[in-house]
């Protein structure tokens, strides 16, 4: 029976290997109509496209689910390890690689929104408009400004304020969840690790 577990999640590996190369070829023009990019598609999209178009994996205009997809799956095969090493089916240490999995996901995109924030609040601070429109910083703030404006709004009861001040409200809070979570995260992993089934 370990063997069985330990094949599956091997097997749940390499998918989701093939799956993360799909995503990538994705980025780089004409290769997903390769051969090879065709055939990555045929295996890989069914799945990735099951949590295309979810809205509380984009943030603003970044889709993050091609993320959650990967990570899901990595979830799937930790459960199966942890199944074929122990022998057994205990709830206790499942739910915690699950609790484990999807704190690690939230905590990525977070952390990883968080890096473009403080990258463009330190833009915004040291260099002038110039030459803005079209830009990569203007790609950015496209695909950020939604979210920043979204979650400053709720922390300035509905008052306006300004991009740059947006943005480093949106970070302090980002910041905080990021601390607040692992604390709270580690805490419920220890609690559900001590379930006696």
């Amino acid at each position: 029976m370990a063997y069985l577990f330990q094949t599956l999640a091997s097997i749940i590996n390499i998918y989701s290997f093939l799956c993360f190369i799909r995503i990538i070829l994705t980025w780089i023009p004409g290769a997903s109509y390769s051969g090879f990019g065709r055939f990555l598609s045929g295996i890989c999209d069914p799945f990735l496209n099951m949590f295309r178009g979810v809205r509380w994996m984009q943030i603003g205009n970044l889709d993050f689910s091609p993320a959650v997809s990967i990570g899901l799956l990595y979830a799937l095969s930790s459960i199966l390890s942890n199944i074929a090493m122990t022998g057994r089916i205990y709830f206790g240490g499942i739910l915690a690689i699950v609790i484990s999995m999807f704190w690690s996901i939230i905590a990525s995109l977070v952390g990883f929104l968080l890096i473009l924030l403080i990258i463009r609040f330190i833009a915004v601070l040291t260099q002038k408009r110039q030459n803005y429109y079209g830009s990569f910083w203007s790609q950015l703030d496209y695909a950020l400004e939604p979210f920043v404006y979204r979650v400053s709004k709720f922390f300035s009861s509905g008052k306006f304020i300004s991009y740059k001040n947006a943005m480093l409200v949106t970070i302090i809070i980002l910041s905080l969840l990021l601390i607040g979570g692992q604390l709270l995260i580690t805490y419920l992993i220890h609690i559900v690790q001590r379930l006696p089934f």
